[in-house]
Formats: C-alpha cells, sequence, structure tokens
C-alpha cells in the first residue's frame, strides 16, 4: 500500500470531484498508452465496476472548492493498494480513519470537508480522497500536505503495511505490485506527441482553460 498526494490543487471543483465520481473515463492499454480507434480519435471506457463514494458528499466538496478564494484550493491523492493486498471493508475504513486523523490533527469533524471514493475498476482497491483548502469553522486556509509531510504519512504507511502484511513499495521484490498511479498519461516525448496529448484532452473534457491544462500537464509530470 502507498499514499500518494497528487500535484494538482488549483482551480475549481468540478475537475477533481468529477474525475473521482465518472462514469466514463479515457482508455489506455496495459502499457498506460492511449487507446484510439481507426481515426486517431481518443477512446473512453466506462470504469467497471463504477466508483463508489464512502464518505462526505461530492457536491458539497465541489461547492466548497469554487468557494475558496485561495490559489491552491484543494489537495487530492490516493491509498493504493496491491492487487495482492486485497484489504477488507473494515482494514479500508481504518486506513481512511488513521488518515484524517494524522491530516486534520486537532480538528473536529465539521471543521473540514473530506470526500473518498473507491475505485476497483482496475483490479486493484483505490482510496481516493480530495479535500477543499479549507477549514470550516473561520474560512482560512488549511494544507494538509505541508512541506515535509512526507515523513509523517510514510510512517502511517509503514503502520499499516506492517500490521496487516500489506505489500511494502520500499521492498524492491513487491515494489511493483503498488500502482503509483491511476489512469495517468504516459508521458509525451517531443512536442508533436505532447501536442496531440493535450487535444485528446481537450477533446474528452479533461483540459477545458488555461488553468485546467496546467494542472493536467503538472499531474502528468
Amino acid at each position: 500500500m502507498i499514499i500518494s498526494f497528487f500535484s494538482t490543487g488549483t482551480g475549481g471543483g468540478a475537475a477533481p470531484v468529477d474525475y473521482l465520481t465518472a462514469r466514463e473515463v479515457l482508455a489506455y492499454d496495459e502499457n498506460r498508452n492511449l487507446i484510439r480507434d481507426d481515426n486517431g480519435q481518443p477512446q473512453t471506457k466506462i470504469r467497471d465496476p463504477l466508483p463508489e463514494v464512502l464518505h462526505g458528499n461530492p457536491d458539497q466538496t465541489r461547492d466548497l472548492i469554487d468557494a475558496s478564494s485561495n490559489k491552491w484550493s484543494y489537495t487530492a491523492g490516493v491509498i493504493s493498494f496491491a492487487d495482492s493486498d486485497d484489504p477488507s471493508p473494515a482494514a479500508q475504513q481504518e486506513a481512511i480513519e488513521l488518515f484524517e486523523a494524522l491530516a486534520f490533527a486537532g480538528l473536529e469533524a465539521d471543521q473540514y470537508d473530506c470526500l473518498w471514493v473507491r475505485h476497483v475498476h482496475e483490479g486493484n482497491v483505490e482510496l481516493h480522497f480530495c479535500t477543499p483548502r479549507l477549514e470550516l469553522a473561520t474560512g482560512r486556509a488549511l494544507n494538509i500536505a505541508p512541506p515535509g509531510h512526507e515523513a509523517a504519512f510514510s510512517t502511517l504507511r509503514d503502520v499499516l503495511n506492517k500490521t496487516h502484511g500489506w505489500a511494502d513499495p520500499l521492498d524492491p521484490e513487491r515494489a511493483r505490485e503498488v500502482r503509483a498511479t491511476i489512469e495517468a498519461p504516459t508521458r509525451a516525448h517531443g512536442r508533436d506527441a505532447l501536442h496531440d496529448w493535450i487535444l485528446d484532452q481537450i477533446s474528452v473534457g479533461t483540459i477545458t482553460d488555461r488553468a485546467s491544462m496546467i494542472d493536467t500537464l503538472t499531474d502528468a509530470g
């Protein structure tokens, strides 16, 4: 199991929330190459099973992100399990609760908003989270991943992996079992390939303006 924070976090709430809950997404092959039809148009696929909202309200999370006046308006990421982990529902809930206890330490439940959506359509369990960077009682900025946050969340990861016998990403023999990102685009090599990839994202609605283009490119690395 790994805990990953995505590099995106600016713009409105539609992009991150809709990604978590979308029924249809771009289709990639096993080598993470975008699948195209005979005319070169990108193909999409239906997530099966569909995403499942575990905690939170997508509309509320989207509205809170939209209401933020901060440049960095949300934090998103994933707790991603290896195929071999097969975490029980109770263990998944434990991971969520311990993550929130660390991320929102010192806050009551009504002082923050965090949307959790489970993805299993790729064969493994992924618990995606998206939280507005707002402390709800005061409206002040709330950053759950400040500089240096990696150490704390790595410790949480290691404790959970050891407790449950889940795949350790630091173990060379098991590292490849854990997926670091989901449905992330293959890095395009060269100007033309990058340009084509951007056009694909525009055609399916992932990129709608300059801000969403920057977010998408940043998330692609």
